[in-house]
């Protein structure tokens, strides 16, 4: 009885990560898909998420939800007017070009933000204490806020994609640029809304991040790599299988920390990652599935 409580504690505590996770790498895998762009530069639309959510907590008082729509509105924003001004230049170039750029883009972002910000660490009194208990398991109201927002926020992604005529556009573009400006889809309105959807997510991310770790310059960095796995894992460009894989290396990442530690559950997660790229090198997807 106690092992089965333990086991389902591990996986209440994994799905809640696994959606953290899953919201993260969400808008890489769309702006990959959308674009065909590795964006490096999203590891700073987490970080900015993050201060955003801590300065409207700590200046107005107001609570980490409402740093969640602010953060996700900044994200939008800034994430369109990057596109537009310098990603766009690279569009029609080889992968290798918008590669480096958004790389480059990102070492830029992560100085101007520890210029302005400053590496403090940086965080507002805890929110949404206490825990609901059933059987036996324990959930934490902060896990428990974090999961229902990382429901709302892929649920709202995923309908946008699939029941909008922007939303069809994308996955026109995801399945084949050429056929679709052929069929009189605007690319360069589509690229820039993609990357705007993208920064939003990151941002959305980073200000769910911040209800449970310190914002520093570098929180976007931390959590980049491990989303990067999760798209691999979940098929390049394939938005269903970012989820499933976020779930599941969250639920994986938790048991092996449990059972061993935390350092040996990251080296043991990329190591399956190197397994499963020489077995499946599409991911755990076949093919691009926007949504």
């Amino acid at each position: 009885m106690r092992a089965m409580t333990a086991a389902l504690q591990l996986l209440v505590n994994g799905v809640a990560l696994g959606s953290l996770l899953a919201v993260v790498a969400f808008g890489l895998a769309l702006v990959f898909g959308v674009m065909g762009v590795v964006n490096f530069l999203h590891a700073e639309f987490l970080t900015l998420g993050g201060y955003v959510t801590y300065f409207l907590v700590t200046g107005t008082g107001a609570s980490p939800l409402l740093g969640v729509v602010a953060a996700t509105a900044v994200g939008l924003v800034l994430g369109y007017g990057v596109q537009r001004t310098v990603i766009a230049r690279v569009s029609n170039r080889p992968p290798l070009e918008g590669l480096l750029l958004t790389y480059g883009l990102s070492v830029v972002g992560l100085g101007l933000i520890t210029y302005f910000f400053t590496g403090d660490f940086r965080s507002y009194p805890a929110q949404f204490q206490g825990a609901l208990s059933i059987g036996g398991v324990s959930v934490a109201f902060r896990d428990l806020v974090v999961l229902i927002l990382g429901a709302v926020i892929l649920f709202g992604a995923g309908a946008l994609l699939r029941w909008t005529r922007t939303g069809g556009a994308m996955r026109a573009v995801a399945q084949h640029r050429d056929a679709a400006a052929a069929c009189g889809i605007n690319l360069v309105k589509i690229d820039a809304l993609a990357f705007a959807l993208g920064g939003g997510l990151g941002a959305a991310a980073g200000a769910m991040l911040s209800t449970s770790f310190v914002t520093t310059p570098e929180l976007g960095q931390r959590w980049l790599l491990i989303g990067f796995v999760v798209v691999v894992l979940g098929g390049l460009g394939s938005l269903t299988g970012v989820v499933y894989a976020g779930l599941g290396i969250g639920v994986l990442q938790v048991v092996l920390g449990y059972v061993l530690d935390d350092t040996w559950a990251q080296l043991l997660i990329y190591l399956l990652l190197f397994v499963l790229l020489l077995l499946r090198p599409g991911g755990l997807a076949k093919k691009l599935e926007p949504a």
